[in-house]
């Protein structure tokens, strides 16, 4: 299938899927629908550390009982740890990791660490690593890129403060792993993703990957359309999160299928 749209489904296998992710994998299936747009399944296991089998299992499994199709992206977990698992393809982040470091951004190598820069009261190096000429040295330092002061992103009718929402950004973590920011931006490019779903709460993630883009040539991604979802919450209003221990779906029954499916379409933007 060839589409002029391409979206994705990205999930980590980080734990059980919950009722936020079937919400927001539910509201992608239908956008793409209405879209007539590809959609690619794209398994977010850069964190190996995190990753077990039984959460792949789960993500076919949930996707299956949610009735989600896919056209690109691995069938089952046997696929997925022979073609498509992040976990190798180190260094080809490493490698694009090296067009940054070449651009006219600020890239360096940074002994900080996160208590460090807690400390500070903010999330800028303090430590004098910008300016030392540190080497990037696993479980010594990590790679950060410095946002310039005054960089602000339009996103969704908001005005986004790069450099206060974050600080100076980790592209490469200490335990000589890609970071998310940059692994997904990457993943987005090689796609040919165009358009990205995902929950409000990544307003200022989803600002930073559109300014990243193009220092990636990644211009799908920088002129990719966004859509950001108000977010599933319990009944205290807290956002549902692997983090957090959110009820896991393996209760599959007819009604919270229904419960998916109705709080996904009530989620659809207006034409």
């Amino acid at each position: 299938m060839s589409a002029s749209r391409v979206t994705r489904i990205a999930p980590t296998p980080s734990g059980f899927l919950h009722l936020g992710n079937a919400v927001n994998f539910t509201l992608i299936s239908l956008l793409a629908s209405q879209w007539d747009a590809e959609t690619v399944l794209r398994i977010d296991d850069m964190d190996s550390s995190r990753s077990r089998p039984e959460y792949v299992d789960d993500i076919f499994a949930t996707l299956e009982w949610l009735e989600i199709p896919w056209t690109r992206g691995p069938r089952e977990r046997a696929e997925f740890e022979r073609d498509f698992t992040m976990s190798t393809r180190t260094e080809y982040y490493r490698s694009q990791l090296d067009l940054l470091q070449k651009s006219d951004l600020e890239v360096f190598a940074c002994a900080c660490s996160r208590a460090d820069l807690a400390a500070t009261g903010g999330m800028r190096c303090t430590g004098g690593c910008r300016t030392a000429g540190l080497e990037l040295i696993a479980e010594q330092t990590a790679m950060r890129m410095r946002i310039p002061e005054g960089t602000f992103i339009e996103m969704d009718g908001e005005s986004i403060d790069l450099a206060k929402a974050h600080g100076d950004v980790v592209l490469w973590r200490r335990d000589d792993l890609p970071a998310y920011h940059l692994v997904t931006v990457i993943e987005d490019r090689d796609l040919g993703v165009t358009d990205i779903v995902r929950g409000v709460d990544l307003l200022d993630s989803s600002a930073l990957h559109t300014w990243l883009a193009p220092h990636l040539n990644a211009v799908n991604v920088a002129e990719a359309t966004f859509i950001h979802h108000a977010l599933v919450t319990d009944a205290g209003g807290l956002k549902l999160s692997k983090s957090q221990s959110a009820p896991d779906l393996r209760e599959r029954t007819p009604e919270l299928l229904e419960l998916i499916r109705s709080r996904a379409a009530a989620l659809l933007p207006s034409p």
